[in-house]
């Protein structure tokens, strides 16, 4: 099968991508021209009873989970038809911030119904694109033939809904998955119609093998990310500081930023920089991991002409003397900077060993590698799983045998036991009641504060009230014991 694109979009039932669950899936496939191949793909996915949806989120994609449950499919009825159908040698996977957001919900669907969580994007070919950064990048450089659209406070803005707009691509239903995926494709069609050469570069890119080529042949690169301020339009020159081609990451550093600030620093202080800051309350160390496999906008300096070294305000020759100073002491430096990472790790793991929330076996996809002994028998455990009889399977890595009991029970509740159903009403017993606030407390309020809001939007308010009968249904199907079967 030749090479293809697929875009695609989640609307979801919330924003974690290990506790929510993706609600509809939209999706086009085309050629490497970018023209359709097949019919649109437009899916709606039941939630199951231990998961209630973010009111925000409903708001947004205007689904309702009442219909959704009433006419879309399982979870694992979903995760087969993506697996077998859309999930085809030489898929390129292709969205709008999907690497941070929609392919992380592909990874833990295929998490909790028993596919490996990450081949889909990477075996017989296959790989993944995401055009954000594309649309980023190229606004920063090749900017020409592009309508490029402003917030109202005057800022640039790269929204999906802004691009289509400002440049009359069709649009129909913004944050529907389906109308989303295909506003994509017209954004993908616009940038290559009118940039083809960065276009094609950068999506060349997105196989690891260009980009160890790329870093192996140079020492300074010119970088798009949303690491840097929309006021540089997220992009600037980077020095690479290193690069483990093994563990698919380059730590880089922002030419921007005087060296000589830097470079003097202790382990102590450089970790206190690099730690995260959500109040944006210190100095940011100019320096970033990058990740191979995150579909990085990069290219050589070569790309830089006048017109896009003015726009982007590049001082070239302060560029050119950090990266002098750096270069002189960067074996000392990136010596410091490790040390000050693993400092990091260390703080971190302590900081999460002394959460008193136990994360869900749901959540913990990144804990380890799953063992090639418990992959190889998915397949297995899936068509065992359909079967209403009393059947167990054991696995060696301890996380799958409490999934496996959840999968069946979200999945195929009619070949659950008696006392099976037991553990499943009190799994879900204790997700939505337990704790103070619960997971029901803080969902009622956060609707009774929305209703109020929206006193005035008819259309908005019944969604709501929809999601409050809806919770109602479930949430008091849950409030009292199952009685226990009398031995």
């Amino acid at each position: 099968m030749p090479d293809s694109f697929f875009f695609y979009d989640l609307e979801t039932s919330g924003i974690s991508s290990s506790r929510d669950r993706i609600m509809q899936f939209g999706g086009q496939r085309t050629d490497l021209n970018l023209k359709n191949t097949g019919k649109p793909i437009n899916i709606s996915i039941k939630l199951s009873d231990d998961v209630l949806p973010s009111p925000e989120a409903i708001l947004l994609s205007g689904i309702s989970p009442i219909k959704s449950n009433a006419t879309g499919m399982s979870e694992a009825e979903f995760c087969e038809l993506f697996n077998s159908q859309i999930a085809t040698a030489g898929t390129i996977f292709t969205g709008f911030n999907n690497v941070r957001f929609d392919d992380e919900f592909i990874r833990y669907l295929n998490y909790r119904n028993f596919y490996d969580a990450f081949s889909w994007h990477w075996q017989d070919g296959s790989s993944r694109w995401d055009l954000l950064d594309v649309v980023r990048m190229t606004r920063a450089l090749r900017p020409e033939g592009i309508n490029w659209p402003l917030s109202e406070d005057n800022k640039p803005t790269n929204k999906l809904e802004q691009l289509t707009m400002y440049n009359q691509l069709k649009h129909t239903n913004a944050h529907d998955a389906l109308s989303d995926a295909l506003a994509t494709k017209e954004v993908a069609m616009l940038l290559k119609s009118k940039q083809p050469k960065l276009f094609n570069y950068l999506r060349s890119l997105r196989q690891k093998a260009a980009l160890v080529k790329l870093l192996n042949n140079n020492q300074c690169l010119v970088y798009t990310s949303s690491h840097y301020s929309f006021e540089v339009l997220h992009t600037t020159v980077v020095y690479v500081l290193s690069f483990d081609s093994e563990l698919g990451s380059a730590l880089v550093f922002d030419l921007r930023a005087d060296a000589s600030s830097f470079l003097d620093l202790s382990i102590d202080e450089l970790a206190k920089l690099w730690e995260y800051d959500p109040n944006h309350l210190k100095a940011r160390l100019p320096v970033k991991t990058m990740k191979l496999n995150r579909c990085p906008a990069v290219a050589p300096l070569g790309v830089l002409d006048k017109l896009s070294i003015d726009r982007l305000n590049l001082n070239m020759p302060a560029i050119e003397a950090s990266k002098r100073l750096i270069s002189l002491r960067k074996d000392e430096f990136v010596d410091k900077l490790k040390k000050a990472a693993k400092k990091l790790d260390k703080t971190r793991d302590e900081r999460r060993k002394s959460e008193p929330r136990v994360p869900a076996v749901d959540e913990r996809l990144y804990d380890e590698f799953i063992p090639k002994t418990d992959s190889s028998r998915f397949k297995l455990a899936r068509e065992r799983a359909k079967l209403a009889e009393d059947f167990k399977m054991s696995f060696e890595d301890r996380r799958l045998d409490s999934l496996y009991e959840l999968y069946r029970a979200r999945n195929y509740p009619d070949s659950l036991s008696q006392d099976e159903k037991l553990a499943w009403h009190n799994h879900v017993k204790q997700a939505l009641l337990a704790g103070s606030p619960s997971k029901n407390e803080l969902f009622t309020e956060s609707l009774k504060l929305l209703k109020q809001a929206y006193l005035k939007d008819k259309h908005k308010l019944n969604l709501l009230i929809d999601l409050e009968n809806y919770a109602k249904t479930i949430v008091s199907g849950y409030e009292t014991d199952l009685p226990v079967k009398a031995a």
